[in-house]
C-alpha cells in the first residue's frame, strides 16, 4: 500500500517537539485528519538489532543439605550465553572476560556474604562467540542459617563495560537434622560428573535448555536419612505442559551414608519441543518429600523466549502468510519444530550461523512488545507492538497529552528510515491506535 504524505501543518508540529508537552485543540484536529498507512505488509527491518527483552544473564538458587545441623547450603548459579558477551581476539582464538559480584543480605539489610569472581571464557572459532547454545556457568556456594535473604548478583562484561543486576528473595529452610529425613532442591546438569572440590555438578544448567537430542539431562539432589538400614525409594516423573508423562524412573537407596548426593538421568532423544516439569518424590519411613524442577527441549536452536511453539507460529503474522501459518500449525508435533526452523532459514538465511539471528531478534521484539504494550490484547497484536516488531526500537519517542481531554499521543521517530508513526490513546487507558504514518 502506498502511504499518503502527512499534511504540512502536521509536519510543522515536529519543529516544536522539545518545547511543547501538550497539544492545542487545533493540533488535535490536524492529527485526526492525517491519512493512515497500514505498514503491516512491510517486512521487518534488521538494521537496528538490539536483543530487546533478553537479559544479559540468568541466576538460579538451590538449597542443599550440609553436615552442619544449624545451616542450609545455598548454591547460586549464574549463566550467560556466549552471544551476550563481547569476545576479543587472542593468540589462540577469542576470549571474553566477566566480573561477577555476589552479595547476600538478611532481613535487616545486613550483608552476610560478599564474593567476587573473575571469569574467562575462551573459544577457538569466531562462530562460537555468537553461540546461543554455549554458556558460561559459575557457581557460588555458601552455608547460611535458615531464614529470609535477598541474593544480588552483578555481572560486568570487562570488554564492553556493560553491567546488569539480578536480585532474588529466598527463604532458606532445608536443614539435615531438623527431622529424621530430608531432600535438597534439584540441580539440573548436563552430566553426572562432580566438580573437584565443589558440591555443585561439573556442568550445571540454569536455563534448563536441552539442545542435543542425543544427550541426557541429570537431576542432582541430596538425601539425608537418620537410619541407613531403612530403605528410601525415589521416583521421578517428567511431564510436558499438558500433564502427559513423557518419562519415569525410580531407584531404591539402601545402606550407604546418612547424607549423600545422587544423580538420576533423563534421556532426551524421545522428547519433542516443549516445556517439561520434573517431579521427584522421596519416600522414607512413612514420610514423603517432593521436589520439582523444569527444563525445555529445543533441538533446533529456537529462541529461549519461545515456550509454546504453536503460539510462536501464530506470532509469525508479520513475516508469513496465513497459508504458511496454517500449514505449520497443522503439522505433526514431531516435525513442527524442524519445519518452523526451516521456514526461518529459507526466509532469512542464517549463513554459517547455527542459530538464525533474525529469528532470535524477531521473538525478542515480540517478547518486548508483550511486556510493554499488552492491554486487553497481547502486546504483539497491538499497533505499537506491530510497528516495534517490524521496525525495531524507534530513534526517539515523544509523548503528548491533550489539554481538553484524556487523550494521549505517542510519536515514534525512525530517523534512519525517514519514518514517523503517531499513536493515539483516546480514553487514557493505554490502548494506543496507529492514526498516522509518514514523515
Amino acid at each position: 500500500m502506498t502511504c499518503s504524505p502527512l499534511t504540512p501543518d502536521c509536519l510543522s508540529m515536529r519543529c516544536s517537539r522539545h518545547e511543547l508537552t501538550r497539544f492545542t485543540g487545533t493540533a488535535l484536529l490536524i492529527l485526526l485528519h492525517v491519512p493512515l498507512c497500514a505498514a503491516a505488509s512491510d517486512m521487518p527491518r534488521w538494521d537496528r538489532e538490539s536483543q530487546l527483552g533478553q537479559p544479559l544473564f540468568k541466576i538460579s538458587t538451590h538449597q542443599r543439605i550440609v553436615d552442619d545441623p544449624g545451616k542450609t547450603g545455598l548454591d547460586v548459579l549464574v549463566e550467560v550465553m556466549n552471544d551476550m558477551l563481547l569476545f576479543v581476539r587472542s593468540k589462540d582464538g577469542f576470549v571474553a572476560r566477566i566480573n561477577l559480584d555476589l552479595t547476600i543480605v538478611n532481613t535487616d539489610n545486613h550483608q552476610v556474604v560478599r564474593q567476587v569472581k573473575n571469569v574467562t571464557k575462551r573459544v577457538g572459532e569466531y562462530a562460537q562467540t555468537n553461540s546461543r547454545r554455549d554458556y558460561v556457568v559459575t557457581a557460588f556456594s555458601n552455608d547460611l542459617s535458615p531464614g529470609s535473604y535477598e541474593v544480588k548478583v552483578q555481572l560486568e562484561d570487562r570488554e564492553s563495560r556493560r553491567r546488569e543486576n539480578v536480585e532474588k528473595k529466598i527463604e532458606l529452610k532445608i536443614t539435615p537434622f531438623a527431622d529424621h529425613f530430608n531432600v535438597s532442591d534439584i540441580i539440573l546438569a548436563r552430566s553426572s560428573e562432580r566438580d573437584s572440590g565443589s558440591r555443585v555438578p561439573l556442568h550445571p544448567t540454569v536455563s534448563g535448555m536441552v539442545v542435543d537430542p542425543s544427550s541426557s539431562l541429570y537431576c542432582c539432589f541430596d538425601v539425608f536419612r537418620d537410619n541407613t538400614l531403612k530403605p528410601c525409594r525415589i521416583s521421578l516423573a517428567v511431564m510436558n505442559k499438558s500433564g502427559v508423562i513423557s518419562f519415569s524412573d525410580s531407584m531404591l537407596i539402601m545402606e550407604g551414608n546418612r547424607l549423600s548426593t545422587y544423580f538420576m538421568s533423563i534421556p532426551c532423544s524421545n522428547l519433542t519441543f516443549n516445556r517439561y516439569d520434573v517431579l521427584l518424590n522421596a519416600v522414607y519411613d512413612g514420610k514423603t518429600i517432593s521436589r520439582s524442577a523444569s527444563f525445555s527441549v529445543n533441538f533446533h536452536g529456537l529462541p529461549w523466549i519461545i515456550v509454546d511453539l504453536n503460539q510462536a507460529i501464530r506470532q509469525m503474522r508479520y513475516v508469513a502468510t496465513d497459508e504458511e501459518i496454517k500449514y505449520l500449525l497443522n503439522e505433526f508435533p514431531s516435525r513442527k519444530e524442524e519445519l518452523f526452523t526451516r521456514f526461518w532459514n529459507e526466509k532469512f538465511p542464517a549463513g554459517k550461523e547455527k542459530v538464525n539471528g533474525k529469528m532470535i531478534e524477531y521473538y525478542n521484539r515480540v517478547n518486548y512488545a508483550n511486556m510493554h504494550y499488552s492491554n486487553n490484547r497481547a502486546g504483539w497484536e497491538t499497533d505499537r507492538g506491530r510497528i516495534l516488531i517490524i521496525y525495531g526500537r524507534p530513534t526517539e519517542v515523544e509523548k503528548r497529552e491533550s489539554e481538553t481531554s484524556s487523550t494521549r499521543y505517542e510519536i515514534w521517530y525512525y530517523n534512519h528510515l525517514n519514518k514517523r508513526f503517531i499513536f493515539k490513546d483516546e480514553f487514557g487507558f493505554g490502548e494506543y491506535k496507529l492514526v498516522s504514518t509518514g514523515w
